[in-house]
């Protein structure tokens, strides 16, 4: 099974998915993973982070192709 997105979310999705993906990133980092309390002093530290980014990111991603369907949904009628 192969999944193609419409071409009107294929369209906007960049302009919309850097708001999301900094909006996600902030909430991610600072009150979900509290990086605040980490000390980075090893390199755990950082891979811990790495991945916290990659999270939000396909996080982001799912939410803006969301977002971009309601959207079409609504316009369209």
């Amino acid at each position: 099974m192969e999944f193609r997105l419409p071409d009107s979310i294929k369209e906007n999705f960049w302009k919309l998915f850097f708001i999301v993906m900094l909006i996600v990133s902030i909430k991610t980092l600072f009150y979900d993973w509290e990086f605040h309390l980490y000390g980075f002093n090893e390199l755990d530290d950082y891979g811990t982070l790495i991945f916290a980014l990659i999270v939000s990111a396909l996080e982001s991603a799912l939410i803006t192709v969301f977002l971009l369907w309601v959207l079409g949904k609504i316009v369209k009628k």
